[in-house]
């Protein structure tokens, strides 16, 4: 089982206010936490499509800063493998999120169908009883 996104979150925030670096400055650490930040709060939310598009925002600022000299290629790697675990998770919690609701449909489209076969079973049954009375006076009829 993987852990929740908003524990690996949790990493990219580990990732991104620990190890002083020199190239590492306070502007970009504050961009970087914004954007985890960012991602948490789409997380809790439940709005994974946006977490994953703010990581893709980071990841653009991080290649930036990266080629700009703030950030270190030690510190660049381990705040990018961060970051691809929690795109997994959200990737796994997008999936999970679709089977569920393709469940639920399944399950809803089921009942209709259950229903549409009681009521047709009710018809034919209505149709049995009365075709039994209609068939019953023509036999009195008969007998007369």
């Amino acid at each position: 089982m993987r852990p929740h996104p908003l524990g690996l979150v949790a990493i990219v925030v580990a990732f991104t206010m620990t190890a002083c670096s020199p190239a590492y400055d306070a502007e970009t650490r504050d961009g970087l936490r914004e954007h985890v930040v960012t991602v948490s709060e789409a997380s809790a939310a439940g709005d994974w499509q946006a977490a994953i598009d703010e990581l893709d925002v980071m990841t653009a600022e991080l290649a930036t800063a990266r080629e700009d000299g703030r950030v270190d290629d030690d510190r660049f790697e381990a705040i990018v493998g961060a970051m691809e675990l929690v795109r997994l998770d959200l990737e796994a919690a997008i999936a999970a999120a679709a089977d569920e609701a393709e469940r639920q449909r399944l399950i809803e489209e089921q009942a209709r169908l259950q229903q549409q076969i009681e009521e047709l079973q009710d018809q034919g049954d209505d149709k049995g009883e009365k075709g039994k009375g209609d068939k019953g006076d023509k036999e009195k009829d008969d007998d007369r």
